[in-house]
């Protein structure tokens, strides 16, 4: 089979699905983070023409697998501090991710980035602020780290922190190591801002089925437009199951009718795309 898929955001070591995530109706096998599984999650993605995955990882306690993913053929490396983990301590975090960026230089650096929606709901007004100033804190760290080794960023935005990114984004200069917007899930307002600033955006499955993600589809130019999954995470509507990476042929097929062009052009074009970006 020919190869022409890219998987532009996944994370192929994972920690475990939160047991809240599943259940009966969902159909197929449950993500679990073994070797076994993620040697079979991959060897379906190529089967199904899935040429590259880039694999992301974005929580510190999975930085041991950074060493197992580089063994992984045809897997583009990216490694950061989620947002998540904003309240625990800056410096031992980012201690441990210059340690593997030393080891060996990934492609970028993420996800990373701010979101004000979810995981704060228990906390108070001050612990709220906090937590944000928090965020800011972290992001602006990895950016620096990011320029200081040239590569670029994968960036988590658009959960009620557009203004906040954008601004962090243009004060950081970050057009000079360029980066990803992943899984973007907000309003169009500042998309043309973070267009401007040089940064692709990347689209995943919930994108096309979304009408006011649909309009960032389009504004969007195919020369900064890419195609993920964000697996294993995410849950497909019909049938109820897990997307894995093997889905980003679903995704970059609804995405090419959506744009209107010829699908083997479109495939090609995200994956030079990719190629520009994280330069490999």
């Amino acid at each position: 089979m020919i190869k022409l898929y890219i998987d532009c955001h996944a994370h192929i070591f994972f920690s475990p699905i939160p047991i809240e995530s599943i259940d009966e109706d969902i159909t197929g096998t449950i993500p679990i983070p073994t070797i076994s599984f993620i040697n079979q999650m991959l060897s379906n993605a190529r089967e199904k023409g899935v040429k590259y995955i880039i694999g992301v990882i974005s929580n510190p306690k999975d930085f041991t697998s950074y060493q197992k993913q580089l063994e992984f053929e045809d897997v583009i490396h990216i490694i950061g501090i989620s947002r998540n983990k904003a309240l625990e301590n800056h410096l031992e975090m980012l201690t441990l991710l210059e340690k593997e960026i030393e080891r060996k230089k990934p492609h970028g650096i993420g996800e990373i980035g701010l979101e004000y929606l979810y995981g704060i709901d228990q906390l108070n007004d001050n612990e709220k602020n906090i937590f944000m100033k928090k965020q800011q804190e972290l992001l602006k760290k990895q950016i620096r780290l990011a320029k200081e080794n040239d590569i670029p960023i994968v960036v988590h935005a658009g959960y009620g922190t557009d203004k906040d990114i954008v601004e962090i984004l243009k004060q950081e200069k970050v057009q000079d190591v360029g980066g990803q917007i992943h899984g973007y899930m907000s309003k169009k307002e500042l998309v043309s801002e973070l267009l401007d600033l040089g940064f692709y955006f990347s689209f995943g499955y919930p994108h096309p089925r979304d009408d006011e993600m649909k309009k960032i589809i389009e504004i969007t130019p195919l020369e900064q437009l890419l195609t993920e999954t964000d697996s294993p995470y995410h849950i497909m509507e019909n049938p109820k199951k897990f997307i894995l990476p093997e889905d980003v042929v679903l995704v970059t097929k609804d995405i090419a009718i959506l744009k209107e062009i010829n699908f083997k052009d479109f495939t090609n074009q995200v994956i030079k795309n990719a190629r520009e970006l994280f330069r490999f």
